[in-house]
């Protein structure tokens, strides 16, 4: 099952580097600030079509946001753009910074969903540093078993929603788990305790 889940993990990276290079993303990002591609991408860990990238950049503005959102549309041709000011709402757990979730289709059924934040030098560094962290543990072993966790739960509706990769991350390095079983038992205990 590692080799098919390597040969995803490989396919996936492959089509995400169409989007980055040969479509333009990140030359698109490039007028705004500077684009650093981390999560999944980064980790070498993926099992579905999500692309998470942090644009570093000044304090840009709503107006200027919402440009780079046009360029993005007129390139990409979403079905869906979704837009957050986390500079106002402040949720608890997300980047202090803007927002657009670019949807290529349904992401449930392995259509492309792109996570863009622009957000400040400040929180650029936190979330890369997080990133950082995660890279460092990997060990072939704990990659395995993350690769075969994601690739269970990715079309789970609940998630994104109740837990995410984070969960994932915490599950296997902090607390040792081993397999989606373990997982699942993991987030029980997990949500018991909040």
């Amino acid at each position: 099952m590692i080799n098919q889940l390597n040969d995803i993990n490989y396919l996936i990276r492959k089509e995400a580097d169409i989007i980055l290079y040969e479509k333009g993303l990140l030359q698109i990002l490039k007028s705004y600030g500077t684009a650093h591609i981390t999560g999944s991408y980064a980790l070498n860990l993926m099992t579905w079509r999500d692309l998470d990238v942090y644009l570093e950049t000044g304090n840009i503005t709503e107006e200027s946001f919402f440009k780079l959102g046009a360029e993005i549309n007129a390139v990409f041709t979403p079905v869906k753009m979704s837009y957050r000011n986390e500079r106002i709402a402040k949720t608890k757990g997300l980047p202090a910074g803007l927002y657009w979730g670019v949807y290529l289709g349904n992401e449930r059924e392995g259509a492309w969903k792109i996570d863009l934040w622009a957000v400040d030098q400040n929180e650029c560094g936190q979330r890369i540093k997080f990133c950082n962290e995660i890279a460092a543990k990997l060990t072939s072993s704990s990659r395995e078993i993350i690769l075969a966790i994601k690739s269970e739960c990715w079309q789970d509706p609940e998630y994104r929603r109740s837990y995410g990769s984070k969960d994932i991350y915490e599950a296997v390095f902090s607390n040792q788990v081993k397999n989606v079983h373990e997982f699942k038992e993991f987030l029980k205990t997990k949500m018991r305790d909040k």
